[in-house]
């Protein structure tokens, strides 16, 4: 009865790692690879700060065009 319920035991303890693995391996293809030096690199608050920029011109131009 008690080697019954090791085998359980051990049964699900191997599904939980074979889980965790599967896991850990989408979680590191997920992550991208490190840039290269010859990689442009984006400045992300400057690039928002341009679209917002570029929407202000854009209701600007509207208001202009109805105005």
């Amino acid at each position: 009865m008690a080697s019954e319920r090791m085998m359980l035991a051990i049964g699900t303890l191997e599904r939980a790692i074979g889980r965790l693995e599967q896991d850990v391996a989408h979680f590191v293809a997920a992550i991208p690879p490190p840039p290269s030096p010859d990689t442009p690199q984006i400045d992300l608050p400057a690039a928002r700060e341009a679209l917002r920029s570029l929407d202000a011109l854009i209701d600007e131009l509207k208001a202009k065009a109805h105005g």
